[in-house]
């Protein structure tokens, strides 16, 4: 896990100004977050997920993301609030300094603090990681419909000089499933055993409403809940329809590490089945479902409730 580059710089480094305005406290904890940073100079921390549509590519980067957090969670506790994840779609990635980002993209920060952008795009991952340099760096997961496709992404992100953490095809998830992936995940992010069975409880659920509930759930479900939202006529989904889905809500809500990571508001979002979802309240799921029956919700829809 660790290398040669030094993907985060020092904290006292970035501070224009004697900070005499603020707690003991705070200077406590901006001292330990010094330290912190220090000790991790030498690992990994930035990360790019990046996959086609349709690749299971928000799957990667929900575990890479919740994987790199608890990894600041037990090696480096105060870097763990300040882990950030998010999708980076179409836009400018040709900045002329890192120091001065344009278009807002996370990645490019002074601090280098823990951070995992999704992208779509070979060109923009590209552009990106040839502005971030070898000073700063970052990781590049993989997601692919084949091994053989999984295998030439990765030869061509090293051959840029990238370094490639682990490749996720759909041929091997259908073979080893997520739990076989969790365990490369934990293992890559040097977590200690027992958090795997609360990855494996969190994400076992997670992938039940990530199919069952919310914008981009199952185009199958969708249809089944409403013909009307496809043009094409297809099958039922195999268990969606069998599920009382706020139980499944409910009890994905009281994962410890659905807890866990739900005191940090940064990574509230990871927290449910899209990006573009609202927050889980143990009825979101049946409400939304509800709204594609009745108004056809199409896919990334939110359903709108005039007041």
């Amino acid at each position: 896990m660790t290398s040669n580059i030094r993907p985060l710089g020092n904290f006292s480094e970035v501070q224009e100004k004697p900070i005499s305005n603020i707690s003991q406290k705070t200077k406590l904890s901006l001292k330990q977050v010094d330290m912190d940073m220090d000790k991790s100079a030498n690992n990994l921390t930035r990360f790019i997920t990046y996959g086609t549509p349709r690749t299971a590519s928000t799957l990667q980067f929900n575990m890479v993301c919740v994987c790199l957090f608890l990894n600041m969670k037990v090696h480096f506790p105060s870097l763990a609030n300040t882990t950030n994840c998010y999708f980076q779609g179409k836009g400018n990635y040709s900045y002329p300094s890192l120091d001065q980002p344009q278009g807002g993209n996370m990645l490019y920060s002074p601090l280098k603090l823990p951070k995992v952008m999704k992208a779509h795009s070979f060109q923009h991952v590209k552009n990106v990681t040839n502005n971030l340099g070898a000073e700063s760096g970052a990781g590049v997961f993989i997601t692919a419909r084949t091994k053989a496709e999984g295998y030439q992404l990765a030869n061509n992100f090293k051959k840029l000089g990238n370094i490639v953490g682990l490749t996720q095809d759909l041929e091997t998830l259908s073979e080893i499933k997520a739990d076989g992936f969790l365990d490369l995940y934990a293992h890559f992010f040097d977590l200690p055993s027992q958090y795997l069975p609360m990855l494996q409880e969190h994400y076992t659920l997670w992938e039940k409403l990530r199919v069952c509930c919310g914008v981009q759930m199952s185009k199958h479900w969708r249809y089944e809940l409403n013909p009307a939202t496809s043009r094409n006529k297809l099958e039922p989904h195999p268990y969606c329809g069998s599920l009382d889905i706020d139980v499944v809500e409910e009890a994905f809500m009281n994962t410890t590490i659905f807890k866990m990571i739900d005191d940090y508001s940064s990574l509230g979002r990871i927290l449910r089945p899209a990006l573009m979802d609202k927050a889980l309240d143990g009825r979101y799921c049946s409400s939304y479902n509800e709204a594609v029956r009745t108004k056809g919700l199409k896919f990334n829809q939110h359903n709108i409730v005039k007041v």
